[in-house]
């Protein structure tokens, strides 16, 4: 299957929630509480989170997305990736294509690390993008580790 990553601006958001409803679901549930799929699109809408959608490429049909945003510590900038949700297998098709996309978009916007957590399953999956275990929240840094 052939699939591409699109960065969906924020006024464009509102004519992809359809269409990513289920993965929004799914990322609701993930959160326990802490946010409805109602907050995640308000983030996305004012451009406080960034969607980055799986799709076709032939007619833009979503199968996934990956949600991110930056975060400013005291020392250092990061690129959070906050969520992700897909059809099962699917995600796999961009995996690398993704990977290398957000570490450029972090490296642009001046991030020195990208972390996000996750489920101890995903180690399998992100450790051969060069990202580490660290009580299950795993970061990649971008320059020389401290």
């Amino acid at each position: 299957m052939n699939l591409d990553i699109k960065l969906v601006p924020p006024k464009q958001v509102p004519s992809w929630v359809p269409g990513l409803r289920p993965y929004l679901k799914k990322s609701e549930f993930w959160t326990k509480g802490r946010a409805q799929a109602t907050d995640i699109i308000e983030y996305l809408m004012d451009g406080r989170m960034n969607l980055w959608a799986v799709v076709d490429p032939d007619d833009f049909t979503p199968y996934g997305y990956v949600i991110t945003e930056f975060r400013d510590y005291a020392r250092c900038r990061a690129l959070v990736i906050q969520y992700c949700a897909g059809e099962n297998n699917y995600m796999r098709h961009v995996e690398d294509q993704m990977y290398d996309t957000l570490e450029r978009f972090a490296r642009d916007g001046g991030c020195e690390v990208i972390e996000f957590f996750g489920r101890k399953g995903w180690e399998k999956h992100v450790k051969s993008h060069g990202y580490d275990m660290n009580m299950v929240i795993y970061e990649k840094f971008l320059g020389a580790n401290p």
